[in-house]
């Protein structure tokens, strides 16, 4: 038989996909391609029904992949969309966005309530006017510490350009977390069906209705198709020869019509997650949660005692090592408990906790919600995110002392804080989306050494944000204190080096 290498256009995901599955489970005399001529959706439907639905063969609703783009959600649901180890995304940059001209998103819980909803706007406000002042101040900061670096082929609009992008890594610190993000996601129709489902299962109601403008989006409504819409500025064809070629080129259109219909919302990691909350009371010598920005490191720990611990994590503001030293010193009924509770709780078709997984070596890490989303991309890691509450206090970049702004941002801050606690009080979670980028977070990457090179090679750089920078040079000290041997060969660059013309 002769070998054949191609590529694959033009055909909609889930009869794609059945093509595919199809092909894995014939005789090697048919072609790939003598399945993908006799596609139709509705034997796709009918395929998917019975071996994806009735039989449990998970893994053919990986070959159906579907472009999603996301246009002006917030922050707060980019977390919850981007904390997949299966997504495959790239997000606006908060460095390109005008937010002085920005729409914020209001959550859907305080539309109703004038008072709050004026509150959390006038807040915005306040926060994006100092933002732009800010910016202005660290650009003409910047205008003069870096003008004698300037490079010669660089001309004054790239200059300025490049002045203002690096301000902005100053000012974002002020932006809220309800701040509008667009993005563009690729995923298999089985990770679209477990993102739903985490969407349909937020407490947040901005969340819930993502949730279910993403399932219709991809399994009722017709895709954007670029051909599709080209046909449209076809003048020279008449409606019907227009409406010909539609149904020529993409026939429904529609992305997903069966992988993720049956998508809906499951409480199973949460009611987990406030069992733990109730047994945390159990464990001794916990004091108050420690909220320093900073790294820990961890390695070689017992899988049963890290689920514990991690499951812990989740449920309760404090720290990895915290909760660590606790645990192994707790009575062995609880851990037993504990461990019941993660598999106990699971119904038939829930995937094990994330909390389960473990890896070598496990990274416990406060740091500033802009710089985290940095890290929250490497996604060959184990990420486990505590909420976003506001109790471990805000960071403050030193280039705000250096314009003499420091009072008048710790005050902004002070004023952010009282609005977060009035609105958390009214309807809790909700408070998430008045917190600035600012705002310390606790989550863990858990992780393999080869990863972490790769983390620690990339993100140290010197065109890198200066937040992740410090963070994951903190990760390689870590590392390297342990095993010298092979840290010495990771390619670090002190935080101190600043190229700030490479972006």
């Amino acid at each position: 038989m002769r070998r054949k290498i191609f590529s694959v256009l033009g055909v909609m995901p889930e009869p794609g996909g059945y093509a595919a599955a199809k092909f894995s489970r014939t005789p090697t005399y048919k072609s790939y391609q003598d399945w993908v001529l006799e596609l139709t959706e509705e034997g796709a439907g009918k395929f998917y029904n019975s071996m994806y639905f009735n039989y449990g063969h998970s893994s053919i609703a990986d070959l159906a992949h579907v472009m999603v783009i996301f246009e002006n959600i917030s922050m707060v649901a980019r977390h919850i969309l981007l904390d997949d180890q299966l997504i495959d995304a790239q997000s606006r940059s908060t460095r390109y966005v005008d937010y002085s001209k920005a729409v914020f998103i209001l959550p859907p819980e305080i539309k109703k309530d004038k008072r709050t909803r004026a509150l959390f706007q006038k807040t915005v406000r306040e926060m994006v006017g100092l933002y732009s002042q800010l910016t202005q101040a660290v650009a003409e900061l910047y205008s003069q510490k870096y003008a004698s670096e300037k490079p010669k082929e660089m001309d004054d609009e790239a200059y300025l350009r490049t002045v203002r992008a690096r301000a902005n890594d100053v000012s974002r610190y002020l932006l809220p977390c309800a701040g509008p993000k667009s993005m563009g996601v690729l995923a298999s129709g089985r990770t679209w069906e477990r993102t739903i489902t985490k969407f349909l299962s937020s407490p947040l109601l901005e969340c819930r209705e993502i949730g279910k403008e993403l399932q219709k989006a991809i399994c009722q409504k017709e895709a954007f198709n670029v051909s599709l819409a080209k046909i449209e500025r076809m003048n020279w064809l008449s409606a019907e020869e227009k409406a010909e070629l539609k149904v020529a080129i993409a026939g429904k259109n529609i992305a997903l019509p069966t992988l993720v219909k049956y998508a809906e919302k499951k409480d199973y990691p949460r009611n987990v997650y406030g069992e733990m909350a109730a047994l945390v009371g159990k464990l001794r010598g916990l004091r108050e949660p420690d909220g320093k920005r900073g790294v820990e490191m961890f390695e070689g720990v017992d899988p049963q005692i890290d689920l514990v611990t991690t499951m812990f994590y989740k449920a309760t503001p404090y720290s990895y090592g915290q909760l660590l030293r606790a645990i192994k010193k707790a009575n062995k009924k609880l851990i037993k408990k504990a461990i019941g509770l993660a598999f106990e709780l699971r119904g038939e078709h829930d995937q094990v906790l994330r909390e389960a997984d473990t890896a070598t070596l496990i990274f416990d890490i406060c740091m500033d919600v802009g710089g985290f989303r940095d890290l929250h991309r490497h996604r060959n890691c184990i990420h486990i995110l505590k909420p976003v509450t506001g109790e471990y206090g805000y960071d403050m970049p030193k280039e705000v002392k250096e314009v003499g702004m420091a009072r008048v941002y710790e005050k902004a801050m002070e004023e952010v804080w009282k609005t977060y606690r009035k609105i958390e009080k009214k309807y809790p979670g909700v408070g998430e989306y008045i917190l600035p980028q600012a705002t310390r977070r606790r989550f863990l990457m858990k992780m393999s050494p080869w990863e972490l090179q790769y983390i620690a090679e990339l993100r140290t750089k010197p065109q890198g944000h200066f937040s992740y920078r410090e963070i994951t040079y903190l990760m390689w000290q870590l590392f390297n204190k342990r095993y010298p041997d092979w840290g010495k060969y990771i390619a670090v660059t002190s935080p101190g080096k600043v190229d700030f013309f490479k972006r």
